[in-house]
This record gives structure tokens, sequence and C-alpha cells, in this order.
């Protein structure tokens, strides 16, 4: 009897009727299971226990059953030559068993039973539910094989497993996901709550869109959130039934469809899928509510063709469609609609008695932004001609419609309006017409008055830029709170708004960085400045940019003394003449520099000079022209500021210059500086943009504090 001795799976099988087993079972004569749930496997985890199998063996047994006879064949045919025949299939321990093979571990612990298939499988989905790394889809796999093998159904299912029965619905409804969905699930690109929501779309073709807005990643990364994911889902794979065009009831509409009461698709048809959709008349398949929505439309189009209406439907109805907001019409008045009515009310309440009294039947428009829904229209050339009929009907007859006698009384009212506006206007502009004929033929007077600048520049004024108002408030010593509303009333009050205009004019275009297309640069500030100091500007602006050029650019670097040459004796350093006996040439005083307030009181003088050319009869005999250098100028510490300054004091007066002892002039000073007028002070340095405001220096007398530095405008300083 060697065969028998040679039999290793004969002897390895249970007694049948033995009961469940114990033993110690070669792992070559086991079998993996067709049935099992778990489909992946971590690599990295599974070496993990091979490695604890070696060092401390199996601790759990696995769970094996006798080999089914109807895979005796299938596992014959794909043995390796050479391999005993397995004797057992692998019910339970999947893990461990894959782990031994690894480990080259020749027999494991094992427990031995006789199961049916459906036991078996029983055994593995509960088995498998009790992990922690099993996955929804594969949860979703035992539970299907379960309810088909083990004849069950989900309530059944749901009680073994010790789940609710929406539990196992939701798992169950990841079947119905598009493979590229199952593999992102599987993945992780998505997950269960993600997954569910595309599983309940019923087109593959949707599923895939909606899984790619539900993957996409913005610019840090992030995938939408499940929210947005659920909103996004609702709002453009789900239609309310209850606001459909079609009759939801009638199965004849479609008859492949059949009818939404009864649709599967329907979210009320398995509430326990659809919690978060807060009613149950919601259609999840988009392309049969469509279909619906056209055959619906068909079926208009065929009966009102049939009584003889004409139908626009389709492209040609899409191209009328010109308004998108209230779905205008190109050509076309709407009847129902009260935004084509001259009136509150729609026009069908208007001309509808009109209409039948002369057989004028609507024009039926499928409207191309509502599926299923055809509008009642009339031709705007028949609409108004019904307007005006019934218009006439309501001025001969007081028997009309109340909706009648409203569009009369409309049609009056926008008329009376339309010529109101037009009266309004009219004269307006004939006023402009007579006054400007006016300027050029009668006027003798000067017409800029000091009211019209102010008006000019408060207008100006208010459109100032922040920067440019801030320095124009220095440069008035207004303060610098709130500048825009410091310049507005020192317009108002100020005797000389013109000057304050051609100030505004100046600092406007005094930037540096100023552009104006086709313009020349700084044109405003050049052309005032041009006024002012005619054939001088030049030499100006040459010595101020001298000015600026020694205090903000860095000095040149002096050249080294070539090698060889002796410094020339001191003498001969003072006398060019090198003892000639000619003393050297006193060179010229350099004239005093301008300072602001000088620039200032030459401009308004200048000007100022200029309006009394003007209006000045024409001189006799050998009568001088006035002076430009002097008059009535406005004081120097700025516009119409206080203490009065000519020409000539303004020639005579010494250059402010740092270091120079100066007393504070008599002025309308503030509360802060009040104290100072008439002491003697230390200028300091120049602050304030445009340079015409000196920090001065005052002793204080006490040990603590030996000076105070305060600000003051040129004009108040005299050197003394």
């Amino acid at each position: 009897m060697a065969t028998e001795a040679h039999d290793t799976a004969t002897q390895a099988l249970p007694t049948p009727g033995a009961g469940p087993q114990m033993r110690m079972v070669e792992v070559a004569l086991i079998e993996e299971s067709l049935t099992n749930p778990r489909k992946h496997f971590d690599q990295a985890k599974l070496a993990e226990l091979a490695e604890s199998i070696k060092a401390t063996g199996v601790h759990q047994p696995i769970l094996l059953r006798p080999l089914p006879g109807t895979r005796l064949a299938e596992t014959f045919g794909f043995r390796r030559q050479g391999a005993p025949l397995p004797a057992y299939e692998l019910v339970a321990g999947a893990r461990r068993l894959r782990a031994c093979r690894l480990a080259k571990v020749a027999e494991v612990p094992a427990m031995i039973r006789e199961l049916t298939d459906e036991q078996a499988l029983e055994i593995q989905v509960i088995e498998n539910l009790q992990r922690e790394d099993v996955t929804a889809l594969e949860e979703a796999e035992g539970y299907e094989a379960l309810m088909k093998h083990g004849h069950a159904d989900a309530d059944q299912v749901a009680a073994k497993i010790g789940k609710s029965r929406s539990y196992v619905y939701a798992r169950l409804k990841l079947l119905d996901l598009c493979q590229q969905a199952r593999e992102a699930l599987r993945e992780g690109k998505i997950d269960f709550s993600r997954g569910l929501l595309i599983a309940r779309i019923p087109d593959e073709g949707m599923q895939i869109k909606a899984l790619q807005f539900c993957t996409r990643t913005d610019w840090q990364g992030d995938a939408p959130g499940y929210r947005e994911c659920a909103r996004h889902v609702q709002d453009e794979y789900m239609l309310r039934l209850d606001k459909a065009r079609f009759p939801i009831a009638d199965a004849s509409l479609l008859p492949a469809a059949g009818s939404c009461a009864a649709c599967p698709k329907r979210t009320g048809a398995n509430p326990d899928l659809f919690k978060d959709v807060d009613s149950a008349d919601v259609c999840t398949d988009p392309q049969c509510y469509r279909a619906k929505e056209d055959a619906h439309t068909a079926l208009m189009v065929a009966e009102a063709q049939a009584k003889g209406q004409t139908v626009i439907a389709g492209q040609d109805a899409a191209e009328l469609a010109y308004d998108a907001y209230n779905h205008k019409l190109k050509g076309y008045k709407r009847l129902d609609s009260a935004e084509d009515s001259p009136t509150g009310q729609p026009l069908r309440k208007i001309i509808g008695k009109q209409m039948e009294a002369e057989g004028i039947k609507p024009t039926l428009i499928e409207n191309p932004r509502k599926r299923g829904e055809l509008v009642a229209a009339l031709p705007n050339e028949v609409a108004l001609r019904l307007l005006k009929t019934v218009e006439g009907q309501a001025k001969a007859s007081k028997a009309v419609a109340a909706e009648v006698k409203e569009l009369v009384k409309t049609k009056e009212a926008k008329a009376l309006e339309k010529a109101k506006a037009r009266y309004e206007q009219a004269w307006r502009d004939a006023l402009i017409d007579r006054a400007w004929k006016a300027i050029n033929t009668e006027c003798i007077v000067p017409l800029f008055s000091l009211d019209v600048h102010r008006y000019i520049v408060l207008r100006e004024i208010a459109s100032l830029s922040a920067d440019d108002a801030a320095a124009l408030a220095d440069i008035l010593d207004l303060g610098k709170v709130a500048p825009h509303s410091a310049l507005i009333d020192f317009a108002k009050a100020t005797a000389s708004p013109d000057f304050l205009m051609l100030l505004v004019i100046m600092q406007r275009d005094a930037s540096a960085n100023h552009y104006a297309h086709n313009r020349p640069k700084n044109e405003g500030l050049m052309l005032v400045s041009g006024v002012v100091f005619k054939d001088h500007l030049d030499a100006l602006i040459e010595e101020l940019q001298a000015q600026a050029r020694e205090q903000y650019l860095p000095k040149p670097a002096k050249p080294a003394a070539p090698e060889g040459a002796s410094t020339p004796h001191p003498a001969a350093q003072a006398n060019p003449a090198r003892g000639k006996g000619k003393a050297p040439k006193a060179k010229a005083e350099a004239a005093p520099k301008t300072t602001p307030a000088q620039a200032q009181a030459a401009i308004a003088a200048a000007l100022r000079a200029a309006e009394d050319q003007n209006q000045a009869p024409a001189a006799q005999g050998n009568e001088a022209p006035p002076d430009p250098s002097v008059g009535d100028a406005p004081a120097p510490g700025g516009l119409g500021g206080a203490g009065a300054q000519d020409g000539a004091a303004v020639e005579a007066a010494k250059p402010l210059k740092e270091g120079a002892t100066v007393r504070v002039r008599p002025h309308d000073a503030g509360p802060k500086n009040a104290p100072y007028i008439g002491q003697t002070g230390t200028l300091r340095y120049l602050v304030g943009q445009r340079r015409d405001t000196w920090r001065v220096a005052f002793p204080t007398g006490t040990a603590r504090k030996k000076e105070a530095v305060e600000s003051f405008n040129a004009a108040h300083l005299e050197v003394v």
C-alpha cells in the first residue's frame, strides 16, 4: 500500500462528522479561497508579519475547510509539477498564510471545519469587516457576495454584521461606480463620502465628469471639500421633479423610462441613500429628464401646429434670444411677460380681447434657456398695431377694460415726463448759446471774477491726490491734518483764488515722474513759471538745480596731484600774477539766491502787474510803464497772507541761510508760534516739500532744556 503511504492529502482530511479539528497543516496543502473579500494586501506590512513569524511563529490559527470538489480540477490543472495536491481551502487568515509562505514556514496551526459555500462566505465577510484597514469597496463587494450566494437581503446582512440598513445600502451603492471612479477610491484619491456622491449618478460619462471635479486641485494642491462636491453634484446632476414642465406621472411620454413616480432613480425610491437631499421628488438622471422635456416639447409643438399656430423651435428659436437676463426675443413681444408691456400688466391682458376679435393666434417660440417651455408671442409690428387699436378705442369710449385705461394713462404720463425732460435741458442749452454769443460781442468787463476763479479752484482741489493736497497744505502752512478740508476752507476764504489756482496748476505738474501723452513734461509748472519769470526762467532753473545738486548728489572726488608736482607757495596761490605788482582782481560778489518766499512774491507781483497793464489806459507822454517788481502783491508768506512786502524790500532782504540769526516778524500766528513773535533765534535747516519752511532754535535758559525748536515760514523771518 505504498500509494496510501504517500497520499498526504487523504491522510490530512478530517473524518466526516468528527467536528472541528486543530492541527498543524502543511502550507503546501492549502489553497486560497476565490470568494475572499480582501483583494488588497500591503506588501510592507506583509513583510513585517513574515519576519515576526520567522522569529516567534504563528500565534493565531487560520481557519480551513476541506477543499470543495468543485475546485479539484482547477487546482490540479495549475499545480506545479511535483507539488502535492491541495487538500484544504482557506476560509480566514489570508495574511498569515501569505506571510508563512514569505517566511518559508512549512506548517501553520489551523482549525479545520466542515463548511458549506454559504457558511464560508459569511465567515469571510464578517471576519474581514472586523479588520481596521478594510476599504469601503471591499465591504461592498463582500456584502454583494453574501447577498448573492447566501440568499440574504440587505436587512439580513445588516443584522448579521451589526450595522444599520442604510449603512449596508450606502456600501452597496459604491458598486455602481464606473471603473475609473473605483480605481480612484482604491487609490485614495476620493474617500467613501465623495465616492457615494458619484455612485448616485446613473450615467458613466457624468460620473467621470463629477470625478474630475472632486479630484481637481487648486494652486495649493487642495481638492474641493465634501460640501462643495455635494453642492456641485446636486446642482449639475439632480433635477427637481416638482418643477418639471412635463407631467411626471405620464408613463407614455417616454415609454422606455416610464413614470417618474415609480422610477428607481428618484430620490424617494431609496431614501436611505439620499438623506442629504431635502426632497423625495428629485431626479438623479439628467439625461432621462432632458429626454422627457424634449418629448413634451415635441408633443406641444405637434398640438399647436394641428391648431394652425406657428411654432419656432430648435436652432431657429435660439437665434431669437438676445437678452439673457429677462429672456427677451428679437422681433417679438411676449404676451405673458410684463417686461414686454408698456404697463405693469402683461400684453395678453391689454390686447387679448382684440386678438380674439381679429382671430389672431400667437406664435409659440421654444424658450432657448428653459427646455420644454413654449413662449406665446406676437411679432413687434402686430403687437404695436393692436396697442394702437385698443388705445383708440379707449379714447373713443369709456367702456373699456381697466388694463386698457392703464395703458392710456401710462403712455400719457411717459409722454409728459419726456416733454419735461426736454424742456429742462432745452432752456439750459439755450442759455449756454446766448451767453457765448454775448461773451464774444457784448462783454467789456473781465469775466473771470473772483467767484469764477473760486469755483474753478474748488473743483480742482476736490480732485487732487492725497500727496498733492498734503504738499499744498504744507506750502500754505495749513497743517498736516485733513489737508483736503483745509485747502477747501482756505479756497473759500482767500481773497486771491486766482493765485491759488496757479499754485494748484503748478503742483499738479510738479512731479519728477510727471508724464502726459503728447504733452510737454511738467507743462503746468513751466507755463506758470514762464509767465512769472519770463526770460529769467532758465537761469533760475539752473540756480535751483545747482542748489539741489549740492544738497542731494554725491560730491565728485578731487583728482590726486601728479607725482613730482610741487605745491605753490601760498602767496603765489593768492596772486596768479606771481609778483608782477598787480593786485588780484576782487571776485564779483555772488547775487543772493532767491528764496521760495521771494519767488512767490515775484509771481504775485508779475501777475498783478500784467493784469493792471491789461486794464490801464495807454501811457501818455514820457510816462514810464509800471514796474512789475512793485505793487500790492500778497505777502510772501503765502496766498492772501498778512505782512505785505514790496518788490524793493524783496531785493534788499538778506538771504536766509543756516546758522543765521533771525527775528520772527509779526504775523497771524497760531497759539503754538505766537509766543515767539519778536524773539531772536538761530536758523537750523529747511523743511517742507517746497523748502520754504525753516526750523528755528530759541534759547530757553533752563539747564534741562537748552533750546526750543519750532517751524516758521520764510516770510515770517528776517535776518538781524
